[in-house]
């Protein structure tokens, strides 16, 4: 195989290594943009089943809020019973207010009406919150929910009796809800309360009418961290008794979203939701490690929200570390393949170029590509000298001395001749004891000087003085062709003999 050729397949086989590599890149790049798909409807999943269990509740709380209600626990149905149990922390009453002290109930009911027989009568029905929550299944559901574990607070905000009741026990002293307690004429006024915790007049004009409805963005009171509120209307007898509110929490986002099953990848995600309305982020999942977003995804999941899903590029860079290692292995191997198959090739060539006794080219170098070359340089004023060599003698040194001092002589002159021109010059054994130097960038004066070296080096080899040798220099002109300008070369340096030889 030529070296062009070979080095044609050398680049084919880094080409074709490269494209395999590279559709695995892009195969893996689609493959986790999928999957961002699925962790947002897996996450959206997880909402959709808390909307669920937020309405089934407030269904609940209808039924049992309706006149043909069963009793739900006859020890504690009668408001009598309930209100010896009845606390109050300043102008705050209730039930709960410092610590449980109400066996049947678990969490915490504040209002600001003292008359404990107003709001007594459904305490029985709030035990549906926290029956309902221990219960709650998606056995049937159509959800990808499957069965992440929630914290959320809940809230009944009853607009008949005026109190709030949230599913967990809260001290008192340290906190109240004043911003539900604030009423007008004593009752709790739903449409003022709604915006403290950021829900438009659209929003709420849809909660009247009974739809079910998601806040804005805002910072809770209580928790003291930026949620989003789920609320569901409460009826009795066809009319809205109160409100059940869900607030969902960074925490509960980010348990809802987890990638269970590629929990290296959580560590480099970034998840965040946006309000479409008001620009605010809950930034619920930040990546362990941060350098550059490489793979983004975001969707929205209400008409308020948008879900944005970042995947950060070290996580991508540590996925296909084997793949990575792989190409670079096998790239490596067929570079170091590929090297050595060169060195040999050019190996080859050189010996096939090379006289083996001298170490200087042979007469195979002299092809049309390098006449070529040297009328290139001719063309562009570049000085191009030819010096025919040989040995003066040879015959009568092989057949006095023996041929071994013979070739002695013929690798001492093509020694020097190696050692006083540049590599980019050419120092040619054409046969026998036959030489010629092709001298670049060289004219007839400055060629003298390479004859002066190669005699400076001779004598330093040749101690014993064994050779002797003639020469003819001659400067290429335009149109001269390698051949012509070795026969012009060989004139002179026979020329030269004679007037070495020749008795005068």
């Amino acid at each position: 195989m030529s070296q062009p050729k070979f080095i044609s397949a050398i680049i084919f086989i880094v080409i074709l290594t490269t494209s395999i590599f590279t559709s695995f890149i892009v195969n893996e790049y689609l493959g986790l943009r999928s999957y961002m798909g699925y962790i947002a409807e897996n996450g959206k999943s997880a909402l959709f089943h808390e909307e669920y269990i937020n309405q089934n509740i407030a269904f609940r709380l209808s039924r049992a809020f309706s006149p043909s209600a069963s009793v739900i626990d006859n020890k504690v149905n009668i408001p009598h019973d309930i209100c010896q149990y009845a606390e109050s922390v300043g102008e705050t009453y209730g039930l709960n207010l410092l610590k449980q002290t109400l066996p049947t109930l678990s969490g915490t009911l504040q209002t600001r009406n003292p008359e404990c027989a107003d709001w007594s009568q459904d305490v029985a029905a709030l035990a549906n919150i926290q029956e309902y929550e221990a219960g709650a299944s998606s056995t049937y559901s159509f959800s990808n929910y499957t069965g992440y574990t929630f914290n959320n607070v809940r809230y009944y905000i009853d607009l008949i009796n005026n109190y709030i009741y949230i599913n967990r026990l809260v001290d008192t002293h340290h906190y109240t809800f004043n911003n539900w307690l604030v009423s007008n004429d004593g009752r709790i006024d739903i449409d003022r309360s709604a915006l403290t915790i950021n829900i438009d007049a659209t929003a709420l004009n849809d909660l009247h009418n009974g739809n079910n409805i998601v806040s804005h963005i805002y910072r809770d009171g209580y928790t003291e961290k930026n949620i989003i509120s789920m609320l569901t209307p409460v009826f009795q007898n066809n009319t809205i008794k109160g409100v059940i509110v869900t607030d969902i929490n960074i925490s509960d986002l980010a348990t809802s979203f987890y990638t269970a099953e590629r929990p290296l990848l959580w560590r480099f995600l970034s998840l965040y939701v946006t309000d479409n309305t008001t620009g605010d982020n809950i930034v619920f999942h930040r990546p362990t490690l941060r350098s550059v977003a490489l793979i983004s995804h975001q969707e929205k999941i209400t008409r308020y929200y948008t879900l944005h899903i970042k995947l950060d590029g070290i996580y991508i860079v540590l996925n296909m570390l084997w793949l990575i290692a792989l190409y670079v292995l096998s790239t490596w191997l067929l570079c170091r393949y590929a090297r050595q198959q060169l060195v040999r090739h050019q190996s080859l060539s050189r010996d096939n170029v090379t006289d083996a006794m001298t170490g200087l080219y042979n007469r195979k170098i002299m092809t049309p590509m390098l006449d070529k070359k040297i009328q290139a340089l001719i063309n562009r004023d570049i000085s191009v000298t030819v010096a025919a060599v040989d040995i003066d003698g040879l015959k009568r040194i092989n057949d006095t001395l023996g041929h071994h001092l013979g070739d002695k002589a013929i690798q001492f002159l093509g020694k020097a001749l190696a050692h006083s021109i540049r590599k980019s010059d050419y120092g040619i054994r054409l046969g026998g004891d036959e030489f010629c130097l092709i001298l670049i960038d060289y004219n007839l004066t400055t060629s003298q000087d390479v004859i002066a070296r190669v005699y400076s080096n001779l004598a330093e080899t040749d101690k014993e003085k064994l050779t002797a040798f003639s020469y003819g220099i001659y400067q290429l002109r335009p149109g001269d062709t390698l051949d012509t300008a070795l026969l012009k070369a060989d004139d002179l340096l026979y020329q030269h003999k004679r007037n070495k030889y020749t008795p005068r």
